[in-house]
């Protein structure tokens, strides 16, 4: 996969680096602060969507790229990494979802939104440091010492 000649993953991995965890902190956000509930609305399980979508294409990408450098042993930590991103994108998309979707019942049981809010954090801090955590070890694969 190609974009303008270049290999389409060093262009789509920026795509999940910046939306998931800008999505991940307004995911926080949204759960500690009720003014930011009303202000972010939908903005959040939007942007957890987006990201979720974007991380299929962009690992598709690196395989095909990985491919086509004879799928060297360098790359094998970025890609165990990299496989651990989606089910994270995918639990934030679906909490984040479920808060929303909560937060427009203007009835719901405080305990259960105290539950959900735990859950959108734990799912908010855990797809942020899997994509941090992958993002370098895909710097370190380009730029470090090989």
């Amino acid at each position: 996969m190609e974009i303008n000649g270049l290999p389409a993953h060093v262009l789509l991995v920026h795509l999940v680096v910046v939306v998931l965890p800008l999505t991940s902190m307004a995911a926080i956000v949204v759960s500690v602060w009720p003014a930011a509930q009303r202000k972010l609305t939908f903005l959040v399980p939007l942007g957890a969507v987006v990201g979720l979508l974007a991380v299929p294409v962009t690992t598709r990408a690196g395989t095909d790229l990985a491919r086509k450098l004879g799928d060297p042993a360098f790359l094998a930590h970025h890609r165990s990494l990299g496989s651990m991103v989606l089910p994270w994108a995918a639990a934030l998309a679906v909490t984040t979802i479920g808060q929303w979707l909560m937060l427009r019942r203007p009835r719901s049981d405080s305990r259960l939104r105290l539950v959900v809010a735990g859950l959108v954090v734990v799912s908010a801090v855990g797809t942020t440091v899997i994509v941090a955590l992958t993002g370098d070890a895909g710097a370190r694969t380009v730029w470090g010492n090989r």
